[in-house]
């Protein structure tokens, strides 16, 4: 998948106006709307400018990624329902396809690479 055209076509919307301990609000993007392949991009920044200026680059290297890590994971019988990025951190959220079940694969990044870490949180400190 293109998620970082799409990710382009669609952009950003700031999710709500509560801020954390940080300063941060939660900013998304929803690609593919609609579609068997819907998955939202989650980021949490102090505004739209530090977004642009500090996540995208991220962003930019990270998506086209996505797909090989998700098939990296191995058969989880499960489709990608969000992809976050949290502290440093990444998450791709999961949903069961047979049971009502969620879960999280988290990575944490080494130079230019996303290691990944194992299934828990994201929202947790690093």
């Amino acid at each position: 998948m293109d998620y970082l055209a799409e990710l382009r076509r669609q952009g950003f919307h700031q999710a709500d106006d509560r801020r954390d301990s940080e300063g941060r609000v939660q900013f998304d993007s929803d690609l593919y709307c609609g579609t068997p392949d819907e998955v939202t991009v989650q980021v949490y920044a102090s505004n739209q400018q530090v977004l642009e200026r500090e996540f995208m680059p991220t962003l930019e290297a990270l998506l086209p990624l996505i797909d090989e890590m998700v098939i990296g994971l191995g058969e989880i019988n499960a489709d990608l329902a969000q992809i976050i990025l949290f502290r440093g951190r990444l998450g791709l959220h999961f949903w069961s396809r047979r049971i009502n079940n969620e879960f999280t694969a988290v990575y944490a990044r080494s130079g230019d690479r996303w290691v990944f870490q194992g299934f828990g949180e994201i929202f947790v400190d690093g």
